[in-house]
């Protein structure tokens, strides 16, 4: 979680395999915010540290996301989220095995 602009913001972190190196998809992107406002999930949406790697041979693709929800913070929920983004692949060819989970911040 983090805050800002007396907003406050939680974090997920999303991967997915993907049959060629992505660093970066604004359609993507796009896709994911559309499904959240839809779902009434969020009201403030931020991509955060997307990143290309390798991994047991296969490609992933991941980033993280800063959402809020100023209207009703009850329905910002790991579920809603991934309820909200279930049929994302399906939009994507190339992608799958979508994860979602809570983004954990370590101290040093």
């Amino acid at each position: 979680m983090c805050c800002s602009c007396n907003e406050t913001y939680t974090i997920f972190s999303l991967s997915f395999v993907v049959a060629e190196p992505v660093e970066n998809n604004m359609e993507m992107y796009h896709a994911i915010a559309n499904c959240l406002f839809k779902n009434k999930v969020i009201s403030n949406i931020n991509v955060a540290k997307n990143r290309a790697l390798t991994e047991d041979g296969k490609n992933l693709f991941c980033f993280e996301l800063h959402l809020s929800n100023t209207n009703h913070a009850e329905a910002l929920t790991l579920e809603n989220v991934q309820k909200a983004l279930a049929d994302l692949t399906a939009q994507f060819p190339g992608y799958s095995d979508m994860q979602i989970k809570p983004h954990v911040h370590v101290h040093a």
